[in-house]
């Protein structure tokens, strides 16, 4: 039976423990609140830590560890997790800078331990059946995307660590990284990109962008824009991806 650990016990946290104890067992878990931590020891029977090294020292028989922290600490716990010989299932995103992913890329290496990122919007039916379509190329050239990420999160959503420059990151880490992903899943990298960003609704409450557009040149020539914005009047208003190509107009 494989034997998981579990890296910060906050909302996303449930989730994985539920799917690990589909698999095998939650051995162990760890965090720095003393009532997360014990919470989930006592309803998955876990060992409860209150630091990664103390849970890394001690539980030599885990097999994976899935880390759930604030955006900021992700590529430490990762490396560290890597560096115990343990595979890691790592939450979005993977890191904050390039440099700390190169250095989590050459760890897994060195390590010999398999690393995953979820990005689970790749499994969506719709999009697996657009990636088909692309690869077999139906849709024949691609022309030109958009993709428009409108949510709402009032001031109220950014408390304790969200809504920092560290380790929160940016609102493309913590809301839109997803939709960033599917497109270069879907489309390949990109050439060249310009774009504007500013902070309309919550100069008090982030120090960060709220609003941003930007226009991207891909490899494959393709050109395309990026919107993404957290002040939707009340709720969430869209996550929608337009391809226009040779052969047709995708809307999703």
């Amino acid at each position: 039976m494989k034997k998981f650990a579990l890296i910060g016990c906050g909302k996303i946290a449930g989730k994985h423990a539920e799917s690990m104890t589909r698999v095998g067992k939650l051995a162990a878990v760890c965090d720095v609140v003393k009532e997360k931590r014990d919470a989930f020891a006592e309803n998955y029977g876990a060992n409860a830590y209150d630091s990664i090294e103390n849970l890394l020292q001690h539980e030599t028989e885990v097999d994976v560890v899935a880390v759930c922290t604030p955006n900021g600490l992700h590529a430490e716990h990762t490396i560290k997790s890597l560096q115990a010989r343990k595979h890691v299932l790592c939450e979005k995103p993977l890191c904050l800078t390039v440099a700390a992913a190169w250095q989590i890329i050459e760890t897994e290496k060195f390590c010999r331990r398999k690393l995953f990122v979820v990005k689970s919007t790749r499994y969506n039916p719709l999009l697996k059946a657009l990636k088909k379509a692309i690869q077999e190329n139906s849709l024949g050239k691609i022309y030109s995307f958009h993709v428009s990420c409108l949510w709402n999160r009032p001031d109220s959503y950014y408390a304790d660590w969200r809504g920092t420059l560290f380790p929160d990151g940016g609102t493309l880490y913590t809301q839109f990284s997803h939709y960033i992903d599917a497109l270069l899943w879907l489309l390949g990298d990109v050439a060249e990109v310009k774009g504007f960003k500013m902070n309309a609704a919550h100069a008090g409450s982030i120090e960060f962008e709220d609003t941003g557009v930007a226009a991207m040149h891909l490899q494959n020539g393709a050109m395309g824009s990026l919107h993404w914005s957290v002040n939707s009047y009340r709720k969430n208003h869209e996550i929608a991806l337009t391809i226009v190509a040779e052969k047709g107009t995708i809307r999703l």
